[in-house]
């Protein structure tokens, strides 16, 4: 079984191959994930002047904000209701969920990274980097990859998904 994730990748670089080559030396190396394959999907991959850039920007903040409401929905009905549940929350599911919720609010890329900013290792956009993007557009990108987990069975996060698009 093949699990494939797309994922919207925000770069501070003037090109397309640039910023491609950044995103994919930072999936090379992020900790949490590590795909058997990557690559790059060029049209679906804009600068900031192009028109497309910001919905699908903004989009992927969105995406971001259902993965999280998702999650915690996941986690209301497994029973973690207030923060004191959490000094009860057993080790296994639900702790997985937390967690998970808790990379997309830190920062830290994991598999269910919708839209992810290099600039600011966030899953979101700060006002100062909105800013610095509308000042300068032809230095920003959005890249767009498909990565491949071959095994997600055999992959632990990858295993604890239990939701798609």
């Amino acid at each position: 079984m093949k699990l494939e994730v797309t994922h919207t990748i925000l770069a501070m670089e003037p090109d397309l191959e640039k910023s491609s080559g950044h995103v994919l030396r930072f999936l090379d190396r992020t900790t949490l994930v590590h795909y058997d394959a990557v690559r790059v999907v060029a049209d679906q991959s804009c600068s900031a002047t192009d028109p497309r850039f910001w919905p699908w920007l903004e989009q992927g903040l969105a995406d971001n904000h259902r993965v999280l409401t998702q999650l915690l929905r996941e986690l209301r009905a497994a029973g973690t209701k207030e923060f004191s549940d959490l000094l009860a929350m057993p080790q296994g599911f639900q702790s997985k969920i937390f967690h998970t919720m808790a990379h997309l609010l830190d920062g830290f890329f994991g598999i269910d990274s919708q839209f992810y900013s290099l600039p600011e290792d966030s899953h979101w956009l700060g006002e100062s980097l909105r800013k610095q993007i509308e000042a300068s557009p032809e230095e920003f990108w959005l890249v767009t990859v498909v990565a491949t987990l071959e095994s997600p069975t055999h992959h632990t996060i990858a295993g604890l998904r239990s939701f798609e698009k």
